[in-house]
């Protein structure tokens, strides 16, 4: 583990230099969990197999939880804004917002306006939700009212193809549209298609500043959308291993028994 974490620490490209060391701030025993994701204050958000949501603080303290029973497998979670966590529950195209304790803000059924089939949402730096109609073949933006107020033309006509994303994120005014055996899609803020970015097999995406970070197999890879560099960065090997994070300067691994903790340069 200790190689990996030294690996890892190259990441420093992202933030500002440092002396390199790491350090374990906590690991959590987390049995039955399956996914994580973070937010820009460094809280990290841990999804179970119950679809119980668990929040932690970058120092690993409890600090909230939410769980709905009533609408299937919690399937997708941004926090990209921590003041309105997004869920989403595919079984019954539900839409959750959470507000910065995790209560219930609103919901959304996506079913009144004629999507069955979302495949990928995510949060919109001005406050509305990116929901991609697999099958309309269309990136709409919604507001809370469940207003349409932007669509992207059908991809069928457009692209001669249809997408089918694995994630989808909003970083300065674009909007990666990820399918992990074709590329990532990008859209301008009005969800107008700009071009394709030949990067595949990406199941979760981050972005910092001109950086594209996400997983590809065992390694953490970062793409400098500027200079076109890629670098990457070796991640565990062992079996029970599932998933990692970064963010302001702290590193997240998930496995299949615990969360573990540890803390980057920088800081």
């Amino acid at each position: 583990m200790r190689a990996y974490l030294q690996s890892l620490c190259l990441l420093l490209f992202l933030f500002p230099a440092a002396a390199p060391s790491q350090e374990l701030i906590r690991s959590i025993p987390s049995d039955h969990a399956r996914l994580i994701t973070t937010d820009e204050l460094g809280n990290v958000y841990l999804v179970r197999q119950d679809n119980g949501l668990i929040r932690y603080s970058a120092d690993g303290d409890s600090t909230g939880n939410f769980r709905s029973i009533q609408n299937g497998e919690l399937q997708w979670v941004d926090a990209t804004n921590p003041l309105r966590v997004l869920l989403y529950y595919p079984n019954f195209s539900k839409l959750i917002l959470l507000d910065r304790m995790l209560s219930v803000k609103n919901d959304l059924d996506l079913k009144k306006l004629g999507i069955f089939n979302a495949q990928a949402v995510g949060m919109s730096a001005d406050g509305r939700i990116w929901v991609y109609d697999f099958v309309n073949a269309r990136l709409k933006k919604i507001d809370d009212q469940l207003n349409v107020t932007n669509t992207s033309n059908d991809m069928r006509q457009e692209l001669g193809e249809v997408p089918r994303p694995t994630a989808l994120l909003e970083r300065d005014s674009r909007v990666f549209l990820c399918d992990s055996s074709k590329g990532i899609y990008t859209f301008d803020r009005f969800a107008s298609y700009l071009n394709m970015l030949e990067i595949k097999g990406v199941q979760q995406l981050q972005a910092f500043g001109s950086q594209l970070v996400y997983r590809e197999a065992d390694s953490l890879r970062a793409y400098d959308l500027r200079t076109l560099n890629l670098k990457t960065i070796p991640l565990p090997a062992q079996a029970d291993f599932i998933d990692a994070r970064i963010e302001r300067n702290r590193l997240y691994l998930l496995f299949t028994d615990r969360l573990e903790l540890y803390r980057l340069p920088g800081e």
